[in-house]
């Protein structure tokens, strides 16, 4: 049985696209589940319509009761969820045709695969593609960072993912399994799917499918950060070490939690853990010294990009607070 889960919250614009491409599926799904998060649009009457005009009783929306946050909404979900795959959508993708049969055919060909991750292609807001030129080192639009060459199917290790996740969640399926799991230990700190991800990896059930599954959707609106016309002191004041220093603790929390709930983690594992909380007392105590503590990393080397290492030199030699006193002067 395969099951689809799809959270949305104010996506009238693209929903329906989204929907026809779950329904143009090569091989279809035996429930979709839709919880609406309190939308204050007309997604949830595209999607009613879209349901009654296509006849799909084995479809179903619901408005929940109150906002719960993409997380948990997700949560919810996936405890709904009936199926022995279940595949997580977003609203405003569009998933290539062949999604669920390839996927569900790797899974049974692999017992051992728990959380199966499938590449994106990029697209903008009028569904065109957007061209990715692939930076050293890296795989599925730039998402993913490794230092080894990925075959087309290719395990992914739990060192990997205290760093970061592989692809974005509506790119993502996983097991019946997989999912009583999630649902004995999460606390919603984390983003569902990755934390999905690092309960398989612990079991070396993570994988990556080394092609797009999906067209993933670029909004204008989504764009992080500042554009490249602000000066210099702008781009210090964007620079957040509080956030990052949250960030980056919730990610090691999250790695000694799996460590309580499922078992010792590998001696990789414990070496990427110990990284970033080194990153962590670099930012709260930004001396040079810590600085040089941090840098000694394989991984500080080898993933962190020469923009982050330029923010990192200009943290410890207290670049940001003399420019800070010169913009105030």
């Amino acid at each position: 049985m395969i099951s689809v889960v799809m959270a949305t919250y104010n996506g009238e614009k693209y929903i329906e696209k989204q929907l026809q491409t779950i329904l143009n599926q090569t091989l279809l799904p035996d429930e979709v589940i839709i919880r609406d998060d309190c939308s204050n649009d007309k997604t949830v009457s595209i999607i009613e319509e879209f349901i009654e005009n296509n006849n799909l009783n084995n479809w179903d929306v619901k408005v929940n009761e109150h906002n719960l946050g993409y997380r948990k909404n997700f949560e919810e979900l996936l405890n709904l969820a009936q199926g022995d795959y279940i595949f997580l959508s977003d609203q405003d993708d569009e998933w290539l045709e062949d999604k669920l049969k390839d996927m569900v055919e790797i899974f049974q060909k692999n017992k051992k695969i728990q959380s199966l991750n499938g590449g994106v292609e990029l697209i903008n807001d009028e569904s065109q593609k957007i061209e990715v030129c692939a930076e050293k080192n890296m795989y599925n639009a730039n998402l993913y960072f490794s230092t080894k060459s990925l075959s087309q199917l290719s395990e992914i290790s739990l060192s990997d993912l205290v760093i970061s996740n592989i692809t974005p969640g509506c790119a993502m399926a996983i097991t019946k399994k997989l999912r009583d799991s999630f649902l004995e230990t999460y606390d919603a700190k984390l983003p569902h799917d990755w934390y999905l991800n690092m309960i398989a990896a612990h079991e070396n059930g993570c994988y990556f499918l080394n092609r797009p599954v999906i067209d993933y959707r670029i909004h204008a609106n989504n764009t992080i950060g500042i554009t490249e016309t602000d000066g210099i002191l702008q781009k210090f004041h964007a620079f957040d070490m509080k956030q990052r220093i949250i960030d980056f603790q919730l990610q090691v929390d999250a790695i000694d939690g799996i460590e309580r709930d499922y078992g010792e983690l590998d001696e990789e594992t414990k070496y990427t853990r110990n990284f970033l909380s080194a990153r962590i007392k670099f930012y709260k105590e930004p001396s040079f010294s810590n600085f040089n503590m941090m840098r000694q990393y394989r991984d500080y080397r080898e993933r962190t990009a020469i923009k982050g290492k330029i923010w990192d030199w200009v943290i410890a030699l207290k670049i940001d607070k003399i420019l800070y006193l010169f913009e105030r002067n």
